[in-house]
């Protein structure tokens, strides 16, 4: 199968290229004119390099070069307008009428002008942020290299409505407006059109496999559904970042940050660095041809997981090893529940045990009284393996690789082909129903391009592998399997403590006693009895050698290793048909990609050699029209979606803008819309043994393997697989059928200018309705049987879930060009009448979210200034990991810039959390503390 798609793609790659050939023979022949010119600066009057004018509408154009002069040969037609554009610099526009003029162009200093911004991403066209018909917000090139935070993505958590999710230093996943997750597969994140998600795995990791800051125009995020026209995946939002086109962005850039982690940290002695190198260089020639090379490399030691609360109580902070014999670290591993041993089930056992070595006979008056004694000192107690510290199953260090490529090729002067390398290689931990240690794993692209302002013809291919990603959980139950299986662990464990107990002991020391035994090393790490083995220290060379052979060995062979090849192919395109039919704006475009799950049999139902293939096909188009002198924009959309395993779905949208006033500052916007997601990858195929239940995908296809069809299954009480019990008074559970989950979402928004245009609101209020919501089921068969099985499985649920909330936000400029900038938000899920046993919503955002902002780019001088502090409340967390209350947390950031024109440089100091109050997002993952940086960032426009 996978030739087969590689012979599609290959007519693909060549219909592109005979495409190009076909175009760059229409070029229309014409009178070729000049225009000539030079930009400076208005204050200082100093040239301008590396700006950059395009004719109005068109990709044509070219930049100014070291003395800022610059020609420009064309034969379009007069007149037409020029636009010329430099990060830092506000946009100007200037008509040209006749040939041969020459133009003195003075540009003035970015000023913020607030709700001018042009977004692209609601409508898919351009228009003012102000008159947007939905939920939107927008970072400029200007506004990113002015955050506080210390990387771009990290920084997202200032825009409105947007809920953070933190695995780790790399490892993040925006969201928005609930149902966040350890794998956010509600929120869609492009990266100049392109998915930016591993095939298989079905969501975006972060900013791992992104683009460098220094490569970054501009970033778009659509809060709230937005399916009817970026497909599958966006209920809760669509991310898109756009990279910088070299024709525009030329030069050599550079920046370097050094900074400090971990202080004060409670898992280490002393701080840990982080360094962070970043590189991007793109020429043009003759305006014709252009390219492009970005590079960046981060290494430092990742934040820690330490959290050592007993999951049997998380409230109760004096449970540990010692006072509870049943103690099941959150980020210790290897002392999981994996079957329930309570010391009273076992209390038949001992006592013929006992019998045994003492000669009493069973039915006797004296093995009764055995038995009595037995029964007496044996308490009601679950006892689990001892395990070991998530720091002693992994070293923390990580490492993320990014390059990328490009080469943009001008066909006409409307029409730009753009081909495309990518690779990203990422090491990391991460949750999800267990921790994994994700190491060296890559992700390859390429992409083909084709685009104009009126269309664009898309291609790419991703490909993944997991390289040395593996269980941490599993790898130390299957390293306590080795050295000691559990029934003689067990064995042991009973028989010290009822000796211990005969002999008079008390239950602490006997339980003390009967670890001893068991593991034969004591808390100090000595040996008990050298003839017997015992359990390997964390860190020994018997330890290192056990965990590295399991490590090494995929998971269908007994080890703890994730194999994951995948691919996905895909093809796309949309023309926008305005120049064509100019009483309304109609766009339409269709897509078609091909998954290609290759785990070899470790994670996902396929086997070695048999990837599991997936089609899936959409098409969408959209109309929008100005009514009463473009006071009212209508906007209709609709989309239509098939995947090969599921019912097609259709996805419509609609929404309104009504100008409130002559001057158009005041808009109020209305939509109604929907949105849907099939299920991914893991919800479908996942096929895999925890070491304490079996995962399965909701198709009926896995589903299957395990005699779902033929054996009654019952709900258990809870969330929790492994201790909680089987219902089964109300009958079997009966599987609804598996299917897409689709929102209904309508919107009330206003966005509005006062104070002369110094002040700006933006509010809204929405509710989603959820219907076929996407939950893990916990189910058993032959429940309290000796062939007990136990799973967790994705279904469709029958009732509807409803969410909603509101969001505020108020950015003010103040005098001396201070910027403040506030936001709350809202979200909150209706409860569910009749919960049926076992369901999780998974809500997992907090109630009330607030960030505020100050800033001043030009404070003093070249001196600038930024502080960002945001709260959020407590809130429950659900997920495959556990169920836990995440507790509220404040956070502030700040930083310092100054900036060195003569060496086309700025200096930043600065810090994230710089109060040092270690929080948590997401149950059982890092602990996220200060960090503290200094960077330089170097910007020199390359001369013509």
């Amino acid at each position: 199968m996978i030739q087969i798609m590689d012979v599609r793609f290959g007519k693909i790659q060549r219909a592109f290229f005979i495409l190009i050939y076909c175009l760059c023979h229409l070029q229309a022949f014409g009178q070729q004119i000049s225009i000539r010119g030079q930009v400076r600066d208005e204050m200082s009057s100093q040239s301008l390099q590396g700006v950059t004018i395009l004719i109005e509408n068109t990709l044509e154009g070219t930049v100014t070069s070291a003395d800022g002069t610059f020609e420009l040969k064309t034969q379009r037609p007069l007149p037409f307008r020029l636009v010329f554009t430099s990060i830092g610099y506000v946009k100007k526009i200037v008509e040209v009428k006749e040939p041969g003029q020459v133009l003195m162009i003075s540009l003035s200093e970015d000023e913020i002008l607030l709700g001018q911004d042009v977004v692209v991403s609601a409508s898919r066209v351009e228009e003012r942020l102000l008159t947007a018909p939905i939920s939107l917000e927008k970072l400029s090139a200007a506004e990113i290299r002015n955050m506080s935070a210390a990387n771009f993505y990290d920084g997202l958590y200032i825009l409105k409505g947007v809920d953070m999710s933190a695995h780790g230093l790399i490892f993040r996943f925006p969201n928005a407006r609930g149902f966040n997750g350890n794998n956010n597969f509600r929120f869609n994140q492009f990266i100049d059109g392109v998915d930016n998600m591993p095939p298989a795995l079905n969501f975006a990791a972060g900013n791992i496999f992104g683009i460098p800051e220094i490569d970054v125009a501009g970033v778009e995020m659509l809060v709230g559904a937005s399916s009817a026209l970026y497909g599958p995946g966006g209920m809760n939002g669509t991310l898109l970042i756009q990279s910088k086109n070299p024709f525009e962005y030329q030069g050599l850039s550079l920046s370097l940050q050094s900074g400090l982690m971990h202080v004060g940290a409670p898992y280490r002695d002393s701080p840990g660095p982080m360094y962070d190198l970043n590189m991007r260089y793109a020429k043009s020639f003759r305006d014709k041809v252009a390219f492009k090379v970005t590079a960046g490399y981060l290494r430092a030691t990742d934040w820690h997981a330490f959290d050592y609360r007993d999951r049997t109580d998380l409230d109760n902070a004096g449970l540990n090893r010692r006072t509870n014999p049943g103690y099941d670290g959150v980020n210790t591993y290897g002392d999981e529940v994996v079957i329930p041993v309570n010391l009273r089930d076992f209390i038949p056992e001992v006592t013929a045990a006992v019998a045994a070595s003492e000669g009493i006979e069973a039915g006797t008056a004296e093995y009764e009284e055995l038995f009595q004694r037995i029964d007496g000192f044996m308490p009601d107690q679950i006892v689990t393996r001892t395990g070991w510290r998530e720091q002693d199953m992994t070293n923390y260090n990580t490492d993320n690789l990014r390059l990328n490529t490009a080469l943009h090729y001008k066909v006409t002067p409307e029409i730009e082909a753009i081909g495309q390398l990518s690779f990203g290689m990422g090491k990391s931990i991460y949750t999800a129903q267990s921790r994994f240690a994700i190491e060296d794993f890559y992700i390859g692209s390429a992409r083909l391009e084709l685009k104009s302002p009126d269309f664009y013809i898309r291609a790419y291919g991703i490909t993944e592998n997991a390289g040395n990603t593996h269980d941490l959980g599993l790898t130390a139950l299957l390293i306590n399997e080795t050295w000691k299986p559990s029934l003689a662990w067990y064995t042991d464990y009973l028989g010290a403590f009822a000796q211990s107990r005969l002999l008079g002991g008390n239950e602490r020391d006997a339980h003390g006693f009967a670890r001893l035994i068991a593991d034969n090393r004591d808390e100090n790490g000595n040996i008990f009895n050298p003839l017997l083995p015992a359990q390997p220290l964390a860190g020994s060379p018997e330890f290192n050698t056990l965990r590295d052979e399991l490590i090494s060995r995929p998971i269908s062979q007994g080890g703890t290793r994730v194999v994951d090849q995948s691919k996905l192919w895909h093809v796309e395109g949309m023309y926008n048909f305005s120049q064509l039919i100019p009483w309304a704006e109609i766009l339409v475009g269709a897509s078609h990609r091909v998954f290609i799950i290759d785990s070899q049999g470790t994670i996902f139902a396929d086997t070695p050699g048999n990837p599991i293939t997936i089609q899936q096909s959409g098409a969408f188009a959209q109309i929008s029209k100005g009514l009463w002198g473009e006071r009212l924009k209508l906007s209709g959309s609709a989309r239509y979606d098939k995947n090969e395993y599921f019912r097609g779905k259709f996805t419509p949208r609609f929404s309104g803008v009504f100008q409130l006033d002559k001057n158009q500052n005041h808009f109020l916007r209305a939509s109604y819309q929907t949105a849907f997601r099939f299920p991914a990858v893991s919800d479908q195929w996942l096929d895999i043994f925890t070491g304490r239940f079996q995962v399965v995908g909701g198709l009926p296809q896995v589903q299957r393997k395990y005699n779902f069809d033929t054996v009654p299954l019952y709900p258990l009480s809870g969330s929790n697989p492994i201790t909680d019990v089987p219902v089964t008074e109300n009958g079997p559970f009966e599987i609804p059928e598996f299917g897409p989950e689709k929102v209904t979402a309508t919107e009330i928004g206003y966005r509005g200018l006062f104070l002369n245009n110094a002040l700006m609101i933006d509010a809204s209020i929405y509710q989603n309705v959820y219907n076929g919501f996407l939950a893990l089921q916990n189910l058993v068969q032959f429940p309290g049987e000796p062939n007990e099985m136990r799973f967790q499985t994705t279904i469709s649920t029958d009732d509807p879930l409803t969410a909603y909330g509101w969001s505020f936000g108020a950015d003010m400029l103040l005098p001396g060009k201070f910027l403040l900038r506030t936001n709350v938000n809202y979200n909150a899920l209706q409860s569910l009448a009749d919960r049926p046993p076992g369901f999780e919503s998974r809500f997992n955002t907090p109630d009330y979210r607030f960030n505020v902002s100050l800033g001043n780019p030009g404070v003093y001088k070249n001196i600038g200034f930024n502080l960002s502090y945001r709260w959020q409340n407590a809130f429950l967390w659900e997920s495959n990991f556990g169920v836990a209350d995440m507790p509220a947390f404040g956070m502030l950031d700040g930083h310092i810039m100054y900036r060195y024109e003569k060496w086309h440089s700025h200096f930043k100091l600065g810090g994230s959390n710089l109060f040092n109050n270690f929080y948590i997002t997401n149950f059982g993952s890092a602990s996220i503390g200060g960090l503290y940086y200094v960077s330089w960032a170097f910007d020199n426009p390359l001369s013509r």
